[in-house]
This record gives C-alpha cells, structure tokens and sequence, in this order.
C-alpha cells in the first residue's frame, strides 16, 4: 500500500482545518458567519457533490456488481447503528455528546479519504467500487444521519421538509441519472462540479472554526474521545473483516468495505451540529482526533486485510 497517499490526504485536511482555526481566532469569522456557510453547505454545496459523484458510467456487469455491494453497504449500515445505539449508552457522557458519537461511529470519510487510499491500492475498479459505498453512505447520511441531530434538537420539531432535503433529492437525481446514462448539459454538469470542488474546503474551514474555541491539548487528555476512536479506526473494522472473511466475500469487494469502515469520522457530523445547534465543539474535537489518529490506523487496517485472507 502507498502510505504516502493516507499521510498526504491527512496533512491536506489539517492545512484547512489550521486556516479556519486562524480566520476564527484572528476575528475573521464568527459563529454567525460559520453558521451561513455550514448552511450553504448543506443546503447547496454538498447536494451539488452527490450529483457530480454519482455520474458514473457502468455496463451490465458492473451493475450487478453494484447491485451486490449496495446491498452489503445497507447491511452495515444497519448493524452498525444498532452497535452504536448500544455502545454509546455505555459512555458517562452527556445526551448532546452521545448524539455526536453516535453519528461518528456510523459515518466515517468514505469518499475524500476513502476512495483515494482505495484507488492506489486497486487501480482499474476502485473508484466505482469505492463510489457505492459513497451513494449508501449519503442516503444513510442525509435520512437517519440528520435526524439524529434533528432529534436532539427539543426547539426543533421534524416535519417532511427536514427528512426530504436537499440530499435526499440530490441522491434521487444522481441516481436516476446514473442509471438512464441521461447526461446533463455540460454547462451545467461543470456548474455542479465547480460547486461540489468547494465541498472539503469549506467543510475543514467550519471545523477549524469550532476548534478556535477549546484548549487542542484537552483533546488528548479526553478518555471518551480516545475510546471512541480505537472503537471506530480499529475494533469496527477488523470485525468487519471477520465478518467478510467468513462469509467468503472476496476481493476487491471485501478489502474496500473494511477500508472504507475503518476511516476516521466523517466531517458532515461538525456541519450538522453547527447546523441543527448539536454540541458543536465536541463534534470539532472528536473529528480532529479520529482523523490524526487514522494516519496510523488505516495502514494497520490494511495489513490485516492483506494478512488475513
């Protein structure tokens, strides 16, 4: 495996979150103006990314191919929110908090980080097979991920716009057009991927943003945090493994699950509490160290999937 890309992928992320750490502390961005562009984000910038993402050209095989993993993806999903319901009662922390780990020991960095590491490792395919657990991830994301924080939020009831956003119509589109091979208009489809290239910037700005407002080095001294990580970079994983290896699922299909379940939190968890007003300091707080933490993990993780086969 090319370490260097996970370390590159790593540095790149935190150069952004040290950006928006500075903006914040040198007054350049407040809680309000973090607010719009969290908004923005959700609202039109990440929709816009699940559209580019998902004009995908396939044949026949591929869409069997398809057919079987996003069936494995959904099986995941599932048992990992009935794992994180169960684990996350068993931290001495608060409701707010729980909501926050919870989303993290789902939803992990499957794309940004995700598809790049698997790219290296399987050149012809990857990025399709990487691509399917990015489609079952937004759906999963955008419907009970959301909800989670919507739930949470007392001075916020739900109603039919909330679980019918703009990610789920975006999943929808991207769909339907990836499956018709329909092809929209160049100048629009180049609108809608200039619009998605501005999703991990300003998502990584909002991160550092929150991260302006606590001690760094609290973090590490923070055991639930610390917890969390191993659980979500290293025990999830290799049960997932054990779990595919059992089965018999072969590669590259099982090496890309386990791959993409074992990166570190994903960053819409910081998006979402600034957006639906969750604990968002945490959010920042547990992000930043499962990401560190993953510079490590994921080359470990890959081990395991190349020594237990």
């Amino acid at each position: 495996m090319n370490f260097q890309v996970v370390i590159t992928q790593i540095i790149s992320l935190f150069l952004l979150i040290a950006v928006g750490y500075f903006l914040r502390r040198s007054k350049h961005l407040d809680q309000k103006e973090t607010g719009a562009i969290s908004k923005l984000l959700l609202d039109l910038i990440l929709p816009a990314m699940l559209i580019s993402s998902l004009q995908i050209d396939i044949t026949a095989k591929m869409l069997g191919d398809f057919i079987n993993l996003f069936l494995y993806w959904i099986a995941f999903y599932l048992i990992l929110i009935v794992l994180a319901t169960v684990i996350t009662k068993l931290f001495p922390i608060s409701r707010d908090k729980k909501v926050v780990l919870k989303f993290f020991l789902i939803f992990g960095n499957v794309g940004y980080m995700g598809l790049p590491v698997i790219d290296v490792i399987f050149p012809e395919n990857g990025i399709f097979f990487g691509s399917i657990g990015v489609v079952v991830f937004n759906i999963f994301l955008w419907t009970y991920g959301a909800s989670l924080f919507l739930r949470n939020n007392d001075n916020k009831k739900i109603n039919l716009r909330d679980i019918f956003n703009n990610g789920v119509i975006a999943i929808i589109i991207g769909l339907f057009l990836m499956l018709t091979g329909i092809k929209l208009p160049t100048t629009i489809m180049t609108a809608v991927d200039m619009l998605a290239n501005a999703t991990f910037p300003l998502s990584m700005l909002v991160i550092g943003s929150g991260l302006a407002q606590i001690k760094i080095t609290g973090i590490f001294k923070d055991l639930n945090i610390i917890s969390y990580s191993a659980l979500k970079l290293l025990l999830i994983p290799a049960a997932a493994l054990m779990i595919l290896n059992l089965f018999n699922i072969s590669d590259p299909v099982r090496t890309i699950l386990v791959l993409q379940i074992a990166m570190p939190a994903a960053a819409n968890g910081v998006i979402f509490a600034e957006r639906y007003e969750g604990n968002y300091i945490f959010a920042a707080e547990s992000l930043f160290l499962s990401t560190l933490m993953a510079a490590l993990s994921i080359p470990l993780i890959s081990y395991l999937t190349t020594y237990f086969k």
